[in-house]
């Protein structure tokens, strides 16, 4: 892996140590009943994962447009997380799959904090009955599949807008970097996102052009410009939850930090009804 940060100064890093954007589809979701077109998306989404596991993080933050608080950011407070994921929307396709992860209260409680600092409305899930949506699952099941790290979950909020979703990506870094955890943090979610009947159907090619122009902003450490675009950007491609699961992620970087960012896309491009996904990691240099 050459792009894996080497050095005892980036094992020492606490704070979100690499950011990423890792898609759900549910075609995803049982390996062996996949088709073609995702292989290559798990395959890489897996890589991924062995790279960002192997800096040895403490947990995964997953913040995944599938699991849909209306009016408050939820964040998961429970010391262990078992059940079984369904997706709702596709249960032919992920239908009560088993999981088991590791909990991190501590870090759910002291996100919370942050946003309670910055006026976010915020609450703990602390529900025993809570299960996971296929959002938070699929990436979980590739990024981690040993279930070696804790798992904290973070809601997806129709209430907030751009603006504030950047300002919780702000306050999960503090969070991270106050409390001294190796965080990494995902966006699960696409790219464009106007869906379409028809699994293997792609984006216009003006919105794989705009993906394609984003994603290697992000990837060369472009980042306050990233920002600073990101609403024209999300408008016209049709961002995932209205671009909020994008936007948090971008409010997890540091754009005024001494330390650059650099990036990788993992894998190719891919479609799923319409939407444009890739697998891509930041981290600072």
């Amino acid at each position: 892996h050459d792009t894996l940060p080497i050095g005892l100064e980036f094992f020492n890093m606490a704070g979100i140590t690499y950011s990423l954007v890792a898609p759900h589809t549910p075609r995803m979701g049982v390996e062996d009943k996949a088709p073609d077109f995702v292989r290559a998306l798990i395959n890489s989404q897996k890589e991924m994962g062995e790279v960002v596991r192997a800096t040895k993080p403490d947990v995964l933050i997953i913040n995944s447009a599938h699991w849909v608080c209306t009016f408050n950011w939820h964040v998961t407070c429970q010391a262990e997380h078992i059940g079984h994921c369904v997706a709702d929307e596709a249960p032919e396709l992920i239908d009560g799959v088993p999981y088991r992860w590791r909990g991190d209260a501590e870090m759910g409680r002291a996100i919370l904090s942050e946003f309670e600092a910055d006026s976010i409305p915020g609450a703990p899930n602390e529900s025993k009955h809570f299960q996971w949506d296929y959002g938070s699952w699929v990436p979980a099941k590739y990024l981690d599949p040993d279930a070696e790290l804790a798992v904290v979950l973070i809601g997806t909020v129709p209430s907030s807008d751009i603006d504030e979703c950047l300002k919780a990506g702000n306050a999960i870094r503090r969070a991270a970097e106050g409390l001294g955890r190796r965080a990494i943090f995902a966006a699960s979610c696409a790219f464009s996102h106007e869906l379409v009947r028809g699994p293997t159907e792609w984006p216009t090619r003006d919105r794989q052009q705009l993906d394609h122009e984003f994603i290697q902003m992000l990837t060369s450490g472009r980042i306050a410009e990233a920002k600073s675009r990101f609403k024209e950007y999300n408008d016209a491609v049709v961002g995932e939850m209205g671009g909020r699961n994008l936007a948090t992620f971008l409010g997890c970087l540091d754009e005024t930090s001494a330390r650059p960012y650099t990036g990788k896309q993992y894998g190719p491009y891919t479609q799923s009804s319409g939407s444009g996904n890739a697998n891509i990691a930041l981290w600072q240099t």
